[in-house]
């Protein structure tokens, strides 16, 4: 199922890959406690546009974030820039409900099959 562009979940996720991608802002606020991950250093990219958030769990379209401890797995279809031009992007990310927001709480990634776009 396709998750609003306007949730909070989706919102987290574009604030993380900016701030993971892009070296603007920190990173370790959208960590749930205990998850460590490292910032890419030197930042690869100037922009990252969050395309499409897809989730089996129906949590994850949720308006509201639920419950505790809530869990659900994400993946994640966005667009990097750079001076060399536009690459697409894919993450499978975890994320738990903590506090009335969301927490990133593991990371795959991988690019899209095909390079990226000039």
């Amino acid at each position: 199922m396709s998750v609003p562009s306007d949730s909070s979940l989706a919102s987290t996720v574009g604030e993380f890959l900016g701030a993971n991608l892009t070296g603007t802002g920190e990173v370790d606020r959208y960590l749930a406690p205990g998850v460590k991950l490292t910032p890419v250093s030197p930042a690869p990219y100037t922009t990252v546009t969050v395309r499409e958030v897809s989730a089996v769990e129906e949590a994850a379209a949720a308006g509201q974030v639920p419950a505790d401890g809530t869990k659900v797995r994400v993946l994640v279809q966005a667009e990097a820039r750079d001076e060399a031009g536009r690459w697409p992007l894919a993450y499978e990310l975890a994320l738990t409900a903590r506090s009335g927001r969301w927490d990133i709480a593991a990371l795959q990634s991988g690019a899209v099959q095909g390079g990226g776009a000039r």
